[in-house]
């Protein structure tokens, strides 16, 4: 039965992306689109069978996930307000701290949102993990599709360039096609920009598209909250540097100011407001994990002098991690050649910026938004694998803006940073 399921499901969602006008608006034809669909497809088949070995079976989220979902799945048929009412349902005497992993209804909340997701798939799947990477990868598409519809929007002479930066980097295929958080974080995220973009656009509140952002606001900060936190500055920024360009590099450098004072002053206001501690105690939770892939890293202190002084191993782990002395297998193989591959990028399109002098407020958000989560990443994960996955999300963002900075990516050279 489930191979009949995995086919009819196959054809059905590849008519729907022939039919759906988000993908039909989409400046790439319906094969292409298809093509990508299956393409990811391949590649959460290739994250289950990654995760399925062995050594990764018995810790591997994914499949933690998709067990944990069965009984809920059961759960819902039988007491559907239950199970809903259930999400809502706080195990702990407080609701606990937003950033913390103690004891904290709104760390749980991260995987009961996604086991809540997969039971409810698994009503029509009949509970198959494989059948289920179908309907997943259904909703991980609108996220690359968004980014790329925005960017070829801008600069409509780089298509082919977006083409590879959006769906073809190996890092984003792999961990975000996969049953996971990260796919949907992504989603989230891009679709975030574009009802935002169709708003300035348009020139006028749209209430659907209010709601929508909601909507995508909901899902960032049940999955991951600190997204949110930094998507929010990021279109912000975006908005205000949309309506005056000609102020673009003060807006940006103004909000970011702010937000970074915010960032090391709020603990005055309320303790409950240390952020930099969060951001301590989160990487030291990831020292205390066991791994192959684990790197020394010198004690983060929660001052602004902690921060700074930290700053070049941050970059390191989220821009050049893993090294290639840290190749244990092919799969870190592949990530160091990528990180070699996006280096170049940023080099040559540094150059090409300060040749050109020419930044549009779209590729700012996308510089701004890719570096806060790249540095998010490198001030918290401590092992070169793990960083592979948490940056995927962001990798995609920063070789977008690249490309619209390389020569001939801006159809507008009247913009001046």
């Amino acid at each position: 039965m489930q191979p009949l399921l995995f086919i009819a499901y196959l054809f059905i969602f590849c008519w729907l992306i022939t039919r759906i006008s988000f993908f039909k608006n989409a400046p790439l034809s319906k094969w292409w689109l298809i093509a990508i669909f299956l393409l990811k497809i391949i590649a959460g088949f290739t994250y289950a069978w990654f995760f399925a070995q062995p050594q990764y079976i018995n810790t591997a989220d994914t499949w933690n996930y998709y067990h944990a979902s069965l009984a809920e799945t059961d759960w819902l048929l039988r007491d559907p307000v239950g199970f809903i009412k259930d999400l809502f349902h706080n195990n702990y005497a407080q609701s606990g701290n937003l950033f913390n992993n103690e004891s904290s209804y709104w760390n749980n909340l991260k995987s009961n949102s996604i086991i809540k997701l997969i039971a409810v798939i698994n009503v029509f799947t009949a509970k198959s993990y494989y059948v289920n990477i179908i309907f997943f990868n259904f909703l991980y598409l609108f996220g690359p599709v968004a980014l790329y519809r925005l960017a070829a929007t801008h600069y409509p002479q780089r298509k082919l360039l977006f083409f590879l930066s959006v769906f073809l980097l190996p890092s984003f295929l792999f961990w975000c096609s996969g049953i996971h958080k990260d796919g949907l974080i992504f989603s989230a995220m891009m679709l975030a920009a574009y009802s935002l973009y169709k708003q300035l656009q348009q020139q006028k509140i749209l209430v659907t598209h209010c709601l929508l952002l909601l909507l995508y606001s909901i899902v960032l900060f049940a999955l991951r909250n600190f997204v949110l936190l930094l998507l929010i500055p990021a279109l912000a920024a975006w908005v205000l540097s949309e309506k005056y360009p000609s102020r673009r590099g003060w807006i940006f450098v103004g909000i970011y100011l702010f937000c970074l004072i915010v960032f090391f002053t709020a603990k005055y206001i309320h303790p409950a407001l240390n952020f930099p501690q969060y951001v301590v105690e989160k990487q030291s939770e990831f020292k205390e994990l066991t791994g192959n892939s684990s790197v020394v890293l010198p004690p983060l202190e929660p001052s602004f002098t902690g921060f700074t002084v930290f700053l070049p191993y941050a970059i390191d782990m989220a821009l050049l991690r893993p090294h290639w002395s840290d190749i244990k297998n092919i799969s870190y193989a592949a990530a160091a050649a990528e990180n070699a591959l996006l280096l170049l990028m940023i080099i040559a399109g540094i150059c090409s910026a300060i040749y050109y002098k020419k930044i549009t407020p779209f590729t700012l958000l996308l510089i701004l938004f890719s570096c806060t989560l790249l540095l998010l990443c490198g001030y918290t994960v401590t092992f070169a694998g793990a960083v592979v996955r948490y940056k995927s999300i962001a990798t995609p963002l920063l070789a977008t803006a690249v490309c619209t900075i390389l020569p001939g990516g801006t159809k507008n050279r009247s913009y001046i940073l």
